[in-house]
């Protein structure tokens, strides 16, 4: 194939963007000539003092510097702090609001306003015993647009204390995060997201550094725009048509699971086109409609020949269920275009890159399968940031800060800490098991015995132990546990654990010598092991009950120094069954995100079909709460659960456990009576869920009276009311005639009034 010519977006200084070999990205001198939406400063702002001193008792000390990073993107916001270069801790917002990816932004606020992650930089400044007034630097950053003034709006931080990367800076604060956390001495840094920073029409959507021991050197960029989508974007779009979402949008993890039970199609055309020349990739928007078509995916009534002009277009398909034959074939479709596109850009790289190991970052970077598969591209290892999605922005701005704006060296980390939440004690375990009435029931226990037990006789275990960990991928902090040999199991966590698509993999954790048993790691990234980024070829057929159908698992190796209870657990387990490695899932239900404190941890074991609870050496056992005692921790449970117990039941039916989902509002006492306490929307959802319950069960009566009761309560959009409205007047008497029709069916219950006499007249049979 030709290179690809495309048109370059105006702002680029020179043809590929390229740096002078020794040129830092720095803020004041940017690649870019226009940053537009930075408003010039009156007054150049002083470079802040690399070592600042405090007075005590009449002379001058050197005091410790605080470097606060926060990711203020729509979707998982987060805040990083470092103290001297170290970091004190990282968290997720979704992890203190209980919301998954924490959406923060106000749709319906003019100047699109995205709110700080405030919980998670509170967590951090209590965590290290600080005040506003010790925070020296504060680095803010987020996807599309710059937000310093917005922070600056909700935080007490002087103006000259905070900073954030030129424009364009998103792929700078993920190349940090990965650069400042890697084991490199000398390194490559490659981002692929979704979009990053957007100028002039064009965004980010590729970008390659270098580094060693100081500032980022850029090496080349590659922008989309119009026409030209980013891999990211690709990726989620078939998310989107295949039903896969996640807090409201497109769950690539989810498609990326999906894959494997598809069918490859050989006939089916090339969606990306690979620039052999710059190492750059097309995706035409164009291409990927005319896909969509091609394929059969159906169109939406009133638009069936409307071209997608941009992606925001996609509704204009109706998306398959999941658990079709298509959904399958284009999620496998979708990996295999992923796959081709990430190992051309990364050999590419590697050929115009003097380093031969590789940091990665961005939300590209989650995918396991892909990952697996890098050193094919001529690396000798690779390592990915364990937040490689917007969140880990924030320790990528803390970095930046520290090494480029404060002028520190950067030093490689031999391995990456990535448990970098609070820990907690007994006592707050005891408290969170005292809310729920449960403390009596708590006894004391060598954690890692008991976990190993219990998952060796075939129960399910929740683990929490130590600080909570950094990204989205369980490590040993917040944990679900089971014996990856016992049948079932598989299905047993997705449905009455998870509450997921049954087709989800599970993955296991390890140690380095029984994992070497049980599946090949020798051709995958070594330092991705830590971290769970990647997977292996199943070698060993007792582990076929988590194998999935690709014949692979993801995971992870256990590090005995960092994870000394995790590690013995396993080799408790070891010795018990002979496998030196035990599945491992997150720690979390009902769609909410990992459990973060004991309160969370209690709250979802009750939620959840777990056996055990074992929090830093405490167990909890179900089988130890009596019946009386469990009705009511359920019932508190639930209502400190920021979730319907409604929503839950359809997601679980759309999950393919719909007879768990009656069983679920049974439990709960979720009467019609409830839904009519909620509202319209309840009303017609619950009894949706009971007519499609009552089909299933060929209940005919009791599915005409669910039927009857929806068309009761439904109506159409008070839109359609005022069109209408004014059809029923309009002089032509077609469109009166219209008008007084859609008149009576527009109000609730008005088709089941205006068709009634028609179907009580009606012969049955």
């Amino acid at each position: 194939m030709p290179p690809l010519k495309k048109p370059r977006p105006k702002f680029l200084k020179h043809p590929g963007a390229q740096a002078k070999p020794d040129k830092p990205h720095h803020p004041g001198k940017p690649d870019l000539d226009k940053r537009k939406e930075r408003k010039p400063e009156k007054k150049p702002r002083k470079p802040m003092e690399p070592h600042p001193l405090e007075h005590r008792h009449g002379r001058a000390t050197r005091r410790d510097i605080y470097v606060l990073g926060v990711s203020m993107s729509r979707h998982d916001r987060a805040a990083c702090l470092l103290k001297n270069g170290q970091m004190v801790g990282a968290i997720g917002e979704e992890r203190l609001d209980r919301r998954k990816r924490s959406l923060g932004s106000y749709q319906s606020y003019p100047r699109g306003l995205v709110v700080p992650p405030l919980a998670a930089i509170t967590y951090l400044l209590r965590l290290a015993g600080i005040s506003w007034d010790r925070v020296d630097l504060c680095v803010c950053g987020r996807s599309m647009t710059l937000c310093r003034e917005a922070l600056l709006e909700c935080v007490p931080l002087p103006a000259n204390r905070v900073v954030e990367p030129a424009l364009p800076g998103h792929h700078l604060a993920h190349a940090y995060s990965a650069y400042g956390t890697g084991p490199f001495a000398n390194c490559a840094v490659l981002v692929i997201d979704e979009q990053g920073h957007h100028i002039d029409g064009a965004f980010e959507k590729c970008t390659w550094y270098e580094g060693a021991t100081g500032p980022l050197t850029l090496v080349d960029c590659f922008f989309g725009g119009g026409d030209d989508l980013s891999l990211g974007m690709l990726y989620n779009a078939f998310a989107a048509v295949t039903s896969l979402t996640e807090a409201d949008s497109p769950a690539a993890g989810k498609l990326m699971g999906l894959a494997a039970l598809g069918r490859s199609h050989p006939e089916w055309p090339q969606l990306v086109s690979l620039d052999s020349v710059r190492g750059d990739t097309l995706v035409s928007l164009r291409r990927l409609d005319e896909f969509l078509a091609s394929v059969g995916l159906p169109r939406r009534a009133p638009i069936h020949d409307a071209p997608l002009r941009q992606l925001e277009d996609l509704p204009f398909y109706v998306p398959v269920r999941w658990n079709t034959e298509l959904a399958a074939d284009l999620a496998r479709k979708a990996q295999e275009e992923l796959e081709r596109a990430v190992l051309h850009i990364a050999a590419a790289f590697r050929r115009r890159s003097s380093a031969d190991t590789l940091c990665y970052a961005g939300g590209v970077a989650l995918n396991c399968t892909t990952n697996r598969r890098l050193l094919e591209a001529g690396w000798k290892d690779v390592y990915i940031h364990p937040a490689a999605t917007d969140d880990g922005n924030a320790v990528g701005l803390a970095l930046y800060g520290w090494i480029e704006v404060l002028g520190h060296g950067r030093q490689p980390v031999p391995v990456f800490n990535p448990f970098t939440g609070r820990r907690y004690g007994r006592r707050d375990v005891r408290d969170a098991a005292s809310a729920f009435g449960l403390e009596e029931l708590v006894v004391e226990t060598l954690g890692s015995e008991e976990g190993a037990q219990r998952a060796a006789r075939g129960e399910i275990v929740c683990w929490f132990e130590g600080e909570s960990e950094w990204g989205p991928r369980a490590l040993g902090g917040r944990s679900v546990i089971a014996s990856p040999t016992r049948s079932g199991i598989k299905e047993r966590i997705n449905s009455t654990i998870k509450f997921r698509e049954a087709f989800r993999p599970l993955a296991i954790s390890g140690t380095r010598q029984g994992l070497a048993q049980l599946v090949a790691c020798d051709t995958v990234p070594a330092s991705l092991a830590p971290y769970m980024l990647s997977a292996g070829q199943v070698i060993d057929e007792r582990l076929a009950p988590v194998r999935h159908v690709d014949g692979t698992v993801r995971y992870q190796i256990v590090n005995p120094q960092l994870q000394p209870a995790w590690y013995e657990l396993i080799q408790s387990f070891g010795r018990r069954t002979g496998i030196f490695a035990i599945v491992n899932t997150s720690f979390n239900t009902l769609g909410e995100p990992l459990v973060e404190t004991p309160m969370d941890a209690v709250r979802q074991f009750l939620l959840s079909g777990a056996d055990a609870l074992i929090a830093q050496g405490l167990c909890l056992a179900r089988a130890d709460i009596p019946p009386a005692a469990m009705t009511r921790a359920l019932r508190h449970a639930w209502k400190l659960t920021p979730i319907d117990p409604l929503a839950v039941a359809r997601s679980l039916e759309d999950a393919g456990y719909a007879d768990a989902a009656i069983r679920l509002l049974e439990d709960l006492d979720y009467t019609a009576e409830a839904a009519m306490a909620a509202g319209l929307g309840a009303i017609c959802r619950y009894h949706g869920l009971q007519l499609r319950a009552a089909v299933r069960r060929g209940a005919l009566d009791r599915a005409r009276q669910h039927a009857d009761v929806i068309l009761r309560w439904s109506g159409l959009p008070p839109e359609a009311m005022d069109a209408a409205m004014f059809m029923s007047e309009d002089p032509d008497q077609r469109y009166r005639l219209a008008g007084r029709v859609i008149s009576g069916l527009a109000t609730p219950g008005g088709a089941l009034r205006l068709f009634g006499d028609a179907l009580r007249a009606t012969p049955s049979g």
